[in-house]
């Protein structure tokens, strides 16, 4: 979930939460409030006609037009000690005027005349309906919270993307840094504290990262030509002995064994060194390379190399892919895709290499799918891998894509492994 998004969601839910809760209180208050009102009403109504009561004079009539209406009523003296002098309830009373019962305010009041004689008065003020009040309160309730939400809301995600811009451009500049290749600085234009933390942060990490993977590439180059003079004397020393006369079978087979992985050892070597070139931008020059015609002269090639294996390669060309770029690097390019091709297909299998103007793609058979987030790592062998493989075939394939804007990309359609190179439009 997006950050954005989660933050409307909480407001969301927090405002819902806060505005149920300040309506129920608005309720209450109100209420308290009119029921306060009410009540002076009621208290001073009763207090004049106590007045009249007990002064002999005529009292107004109970059904005046105003629906308010009052009972006087002589009660026990046992009744009125055992009520409270004054109290408020809310009843249901009949309105002569509307021939209807109505919700009203009722004021119970107990007094005594000189005579000793106890009265009860009762005065009834129609007053409002809950459920009015409450349906009222809940649509305006409703109207608050939907013109709040949306303030807050718009308000809300306005301020979070303006002030999140700083953090989108530090995301989108890791998105596409990549170590050793040269890179604008890290954007830091803000005032905002933590986001400045961050920039120094991802600065100081880029820093180590590039500064580590100059290093382990110096490590490799250099490691890599040293190991280049004493691997080829020792080949040329074993091949002098399995030139000499007193060399017998057993100790011939064993020179052969090991003559082997010597070789599989060059070969490594000069493939890290290719790879380190590759890296370094050692290969400046740069022309239009038909590869068409590079696709042609690598299946031919391969077809008469693994010509004991069975395995056609069929090329079909809408039209040529022609790209600027180094010529010897496309030509790696081409042929170690087509030779990873090879190499991973069952005798009497095919491969296909398919091509248009947007680029070209190698497919050939295969069981299960690669491992998508391995498959251009240095090193990576397959389970189908073949003995003698160096695993750095798709890693310098991947190297020469990136120098040059290409993208190589693995895809496992029907069967089929499916390797593609496309620009990047």
């Amino acid at each position: 979930m997006k950050l954005l998004l989660r933050i409307t969601a909480w407001l969301a839910v927090a405002l819902t939460i806060l505005l149920s809760v300040w309506a129920f209180f608005f309720y209450i208050a109100t209420t308290d409030e009119i029921n306060d009102e009410t009540d002076d009403s009621l208290i001073d109504y009763s207090e004049e006609l106590i007045i009249r009561k007990l002064a002999g004079v005529e009292l107004p009539s109970d059904d005046n037009g105003t629906n308010n209406t009052y009972y006087i009523t002589e009660v026990s003296e046992k009744y009125a000690l055992s009520r409270p002098w004054i109290s408020f309830e809310n009843q249901e009373v009949f309105i002569s005027a509307k021939a209807e019962f109505e919700s009203a305010r009722v004021l119970s009041r107990i007094f005594v005349d000189s005579q000793d004689r106890y009265y009860e008065l009762k005065v009834a003020v129609p007053t409002f309906e809950k459920d009015d009040i409450q349906r009222s309160i809940l649509w305006w309730i409703i109207a608050l919270y939907v013109l709040l939400l949306l303030s807050v809301l718009l308000i809300s995600v306005w301020v979070v993307s303006y002030n999140m811009r700083p953090l989108k451009a530090m995301l989108k500049w890791l998105d596409e840094y990549n170590p050793g290749k040269s890179m604008p600085p890290v954007p830091a234009d803000t005032n905002i504290t933590e986001f400045k933390i961050l920039a120094n942060t991802i600065r100081n990490a880029a820093e180590r990262f590039d500064t580590q993977y100059q290093e382990q590439k110096r490590f490799i180059g250099n490691a890599s030509h040293e190991l280049q003079t004493p691997l080829a004397s020792c080949s040329n020393r074993i091949e002098m002995l399995l030139d000499s006369p007193d060399l017998t079978e057993a100790q011939a087979g064993e020179l052969v064994k090991v003559h082997r992985e010597l070789q599989g050892l060059i070969q490594l070597n000069r493939t890290l060194l290719l790879l380190t070139r590759i890296e370094n931008g050692q290969f400046p020059e740069v022309s239009h390379v038909d590869f068409s015609i590079l696709v042609d002269e690598a299946a031919g090639m391969f077809r008469e190399i693994y010509a004991g294996r069975n395995i056609s390669c069929s090329v079909r060309i809408a039209s040529p892919f022609i790209f600027r770029m180094n010529e010897q690097l496309a030509v790696i390019l081409v042929r170690n895709l087509l030779k990873n091709a090879v190499l991973h297909s069952a005798p009497g299998s095919s491969v296909s290499v398919e091509m248009n103007t947007g680029g070209f793609s190698v497919s050939n058979p295969g069981e299960t799918p690669l491992d998508r987030d391995k498959i251009f790592t240095r090193f990576y062998h397959s389970q189908s891998s073949s003995h003698g493989s160096t695993g750095l075939g798709l890693a310098i394939a991947d190297s020469i894509c990136r120098s040059y804007s290409l993208t190589l990309s693995y895809a496992f359609n029907d069967g089929m492994h499916v390797f593609s190179v496309r620009k990047q439009w």
